[in-house]
């Protein structure tokens, strides 16, 4: 390797890295150096462009689209519910019945919760898997799960409604795969100043699910194709983005054949040996340190507000809109797909701006950005409270806000549970998925608690307890939240504050 002669002029760099390059190394980079040149053929320096290398953003791109779809999978029966006959039903129509009768309340409320029950079972092996066997086997056959059995929901369900059950606590135990896969990915494939960006990209799974879904549920319901096209075209499209992730993903980005020495070092550089080590070369996870750090708690706080409320946008707009603000079941889908659609550009905006402001500490942008996720959507879902029956495009635009709100999270809670837990984000992100299934239980049975007949006096104490949950949990994250790692992270480092400090600490 040949490096530039002093005498020539170069902006911003600031390392010379050797090619067989060490994770030693590598963690001795700054996180802030721009490395410009890396070669060894013929003894030729090699420079590149502005960017070292794209493998990053397609592993980023597809895995997005693989959470969204398994996502997808699960929220088919949010929409489909409103144009599928109940179980054992017949699916003729005629002039004198010229909708479905459907399922019951209590079986509407056991085919929502039960994706949550089974995700929360899968929940364990997913995440012994990951430590085992790597994400990349354990994520491709969730993907594989869900396809087959998002496959089968047409074929099954009128047939038997136990069978259907099954299907959705099948579809569950896949879900349980999304939350460790963000965590395990943008550990390994993020680089320290793209945290921000990957966290909140690969969490806008909820978003892009329901952008697709919704208007595309809506508008196979009233086609001659009926609602089981529905749930065969999300299958099939599935296998196909999962069979591409496959192809191209690796564990590590240093086994990956497509990614080039100065992208690896881009990823890699600022992070510590253990950070950076393969499956096989990691320590084992300190289970009980991370339960016992005080900012891990803040993270898992702050989440299950956040998911409560998100709940109570993804399962029951559709329902409000329909209701309460007169929209047609075609319109629905479209009018539900708005609101997430702006929490996606939101959390994109969110994700990139947290990793490019200056000027102020990183603790401190975690809780600028929770407070507008959690503080503002508190805001926006009081002033729901008060739109009137029939007043469609009013409740449309403020659960629109409330919703898009909810983007800033890419900058809080999740970029902190990114920055604090490192190597370990698949367990603390895997603890983010339990929650997310326990929010998937207690919204349906909080809401039907409170919704008893569907008046806009009980959405409105909806819509009022939803901003209280809120409130009190960006409290908590606040005072918790920190933007070190922890000490076990690498143990060279000593603990910088006693809520990043766990209160047991492994014994040498």
């Amino acid at each position: 390797m040949k490096v530039a002669p002093e005498k020539e002029e170069i902006s911003n760099v600031s390392s010379k890295i050797p090619v067989e390059i060490t994770r030693e190394q590598l963690s001795q980079i700054p996180v802030n150096a721009k490395v410009i040149s890396i070669g060894k053929e013929k003894g030729e320096i090699q420079k590149f462009g502005k960017k070292p290398g794209g493998v990053r953003y397609m592993v980023l791109i597809l895995t997005m689209t693989c959470l969204s779809f398994m996502m997808s999978n699960v929220i088919c029966f949010n929409f489909t519910v409103l144009c599928m006959p109940g179980t054992g039903e017949s699916s003729e129509l005629s002039e004198n019945k010229t909708h479905y009768i459907g399922y019951t309340r209590k079986e509407k409320t056991w085919l929502f919760s039960v994706v949550a029950v089974g995700a929360m079972f899968g929940l364990f092996p997913v995440i012994i898997g990951i430590s085992t066997y790597g994400i990349r086997k354990v994520f491709f056959a969730a993907g594989m799960l869900t396809s087959v059995t998002t496959f089968l929901v047409p074929i099954m369900a009128p047939m038997d409604f136990n069978l259907f059950l099954l299907l959705r606590f099948l579809q569950g135990i896949a879900y349980a795969a999304c939350m460790p896969a963000v965590g395990a990915i943008t550990s390994s494939w993020a680089s320290m100043t793209q945290q921000g960006l990957f966290i909140a990209a690969l969490t806008t799974f909820g978003q892009l699910s329901s952008v697709f879904s919704m208007p595309v549920a809506g508008e196979l319901c009233v086609s001659p194709f009926g609602w089981e096209s529905v749930y065969f075209l999300h299958a099939f499209i599935s296998i196909i983005v999962f069979l591409m992730w496959f192809a191209v993903f690796t564990d590590s980005p240093k086994d990956n054949r497509f990614v080039r020495t100065m992208e690896l070092v881009e990823i890699q550089k600022g992070k510590s040996n253990a950070a950076t080590a393969q499956v096989h070369e990691q320590e084992p996870t300190p289970y009980l340190e991370i339960l016992t750090t005080p900012s891990i708690w803040g993270v898992w706080i702050g989440a299950l507000g956040d998911l409560i409320a998100v709940q109570l946008i993804h399962i029951y707009s559709p329902v409000y809109l329909h209701d309460i603000g007169g929209y047609s079941v075609e319109k629905t889908g479209f009018a539900a797909a708005v609101p997430v659609l702006f929490q996606f550009l939101m959390k994109m905006f969110a994700g990139h701006s947290s990793d490019r402001i200056t000027g102020i500490s990183e603790t401190t942008k975690l809780r600028i950005y929770n407070s507008i996720a959690l503080g503002a959507s508190a805001v926006f879902l009081v002033a729901l409270g008060f739109v009137k029956e029939g007043q469609g495009m009013a409740g449309l635009i403020l659960m629109t806000l409330a919703t898009a709100m909810f983007g800033f999270n890419g900058g809080g809670f999740t970029k902190c549970a990114a920055l604090v837990s490192r190597q370990y984000s698949h367990f603390v992100m895997a603890n983010v998925q339990f929650l997310l299934c326990l929010s998937m239980l207690l919204c349906p049975l909080l809401v039907s608690y409170l919704l008893r007949n569907g008046t806009i006096a009980e959405w409105r104490l909806v819509f009022f307890v939803h901003a209280g949950i809120l409130v009190v949990c960006n409290f908590i994250f606040c005072f918790l939240a920190t933007a070190k790692p922890a000490p076990w992270t690498d143990r060279t480092l000593k603990p910088s504050a006693s809520r990043n400090t766990p209160l047991y600490t492994l014994k040498a």
